[in-house]
């Protein structure tokens, strides 16, 4: 059953989408046939809590929309794709495993964008590849090991994603 976040929990999402926002538009590699968008390490926080899932949708929808140069397509497309990661990565128990379904929807989705609709000069199967490879490397190989071997194990850091919200004293 569905639980109705509470208020501390919808700002702080607030929060988190704001952030995986302004993290990729900072970021001169997050738009592009090969992509390092380091922002996507934040979709890690819905394998510990579904909670976040709807705050990184409107995150990557929000990002898209300021700073994509594919336009409303992108938009469409980039925003599904991190919409058919996260709700599933809340439910996988490995986060080695979980992480692997924002590398393979957005590979998929925005290599496909990439590819037929601005046609880009590789074929179909290295536009997958370019983007899927970023992918991998943001959140597989740099975001679980940070999540595993340093916020892990800071306790106060994991209760506050754990619960959504940051408690006031």
């Amino acid at each position: 059953m569905f639980k109705k976040p509470s208020v501390q929990q919808i700002a702080f999402g607030a929060v988190i989408a704001a952030v995986y926002v302004a993290l990729t538009l900072i970021n001169p590699l997050a738009f592009g046939e090969i992509q390092f968008r380091f922002s996507e390490i934040l979709v890690l926080f819905c394998f510990y809590n579904p909670i976040f899932c709807i705050p990184m949708i409107i995150g990557c929808l929000i990002a898209n929309l300021l700073g994509s140069p594919y336009g409303l397509i992108d938009v469409l497309l980039g925003t599904l794709g991190t919409a058919l990661a996260v709700f599933p990565m809340s439910r996988i128990k490995n986060i080695w495993v979980s992480s692997l379904l924002p590398v393979f929807t957005n590979a998929v989705l925005v290599g496909i964008m990439i590819k037929m609709i601005f046609e880009a000069p590789f074929p179909l199967w290295q536009c997958m590849v370019f983007v899927g490879v970023g992918q991998f490397v943001v959140i597989t190989v740099i975001g679980v090991p940070l999540f595993k071997f340093v916020l892990e194990k800071n306790k106060a850091f994991m209760g506050i994603i754990r619960r959504g919200e940051i408690k006031s004293t």
